[in-house]
């Protein structure tokens, strides 16, 4: 099995230009034989031909490998601790640049244009917001969500956030979709955007090696200004911050160093 992923992984590189090396092996191979078993693909090698003469089926996979389960202010007691250090830094500097990076079907770039639009002035701040799922981007940029998408958020929320659509289905009032900009990256290979005052990189790594979570976190503080704030998921703590130029500010926020 291991030979054979090995040699699905080289073909996938070449196909997709995604290298599954800088991913945790155990985590991946788990979600393809998943993914092989569904669609009846007798080994890794049948599905890869597979993959090769269908485009369709080659999106399918994708956006399985890359499925980032996520809810509108997911962990809410440390959005509220984010939020506090979000207004800290907006006493010291204005406008704010926020880049929501890895936010699968956009609940969590939302949660922040909600949390901002309450606090700042819309002059003062902007957010992007990426994923490597082509599909997550379309529905993000759509903004329409089930009821349980919203199980953190209270009905007075719910009437501010949202319009409903119908039956379970509601859609993000379109001036917050206006606040965001939804780009595709890839968080390995894809140039960082600069000047960036606060990431949020939560429950996006955690399949990445050890070599590649490291590559990631300096790219971000490269990215980041001077003071700048990452956020990041409950498993995803930075052991030695400092070897990135970051000091800890709280269990899950990490500042830029001054």
């Amino acid at each position: 099995m291991i030979d054979e992923y090995r040699e699905f992984a080289d073909e996938f590189r070449i196909l997709t230009e995604i290298d599954l090396s800088y991913y945790n092996q155990p985590q991946i191979l788990r979600r393809l034989t998943a993914f092989q078993q569904k669609h009846r693909f007798g080994s890794l090698l049948d599905l890869l031909a597979a993959l090769k003469s269908d485009p369709g089926l080659l999106r399918e996979c994708l956006d399985r490998l890359t499925i980032n389960v996520t809810e509108f202010f997911r962990d809410r007691d440390y959005w509220q601790v984010f939020k506090d250090n979000v207004s800290l830094l907006a006493k010291k500097k204005l406008p704010l640049r926020f880049w929501s990076a890895g936010c699968a079907s956009g609940e969590e770039p939302y949660s922040l244009a909600f949390m901002l639009i309450n606090m700042l002035p819309r002059t003062y701040w902007e957010i992007t917001a990426s994923d490597l799922s082509n599909r997550a981007l379309t529905a993000a940029k759509t903004g329409i969500y089930l009821e349980k998408s919203l199980k953190n958020l209270n009905p007075a929320e719910i009437a501010l956030i949202f319009d409903p659509v119908e039956g379970e289905l509601y859609q993000v009032k379109n001036r917050l979709r206006q606040c965001i900009t939804f780009f595709h990256h890839n968080l390995l290979f894809d140039p960082y955007p600069p000047n960036l005052d606060v990431v949020l990189c939560r429950n996006v790594i955690i399949y990445f090696t050890e070599k590649a979570k490291k590559e990631v976190f300096a790219k971000i503080s490269q990215a980041l200004n001077p003071g700048g704030l990452l956020f990041v998921g409950g498993s995803e703590q930075i052991i030695t911050p400092e070897a990135f130029g970051l000091e800890r500010e709280d269990i899950y926020i990490y500042r830029k160093a001054n």
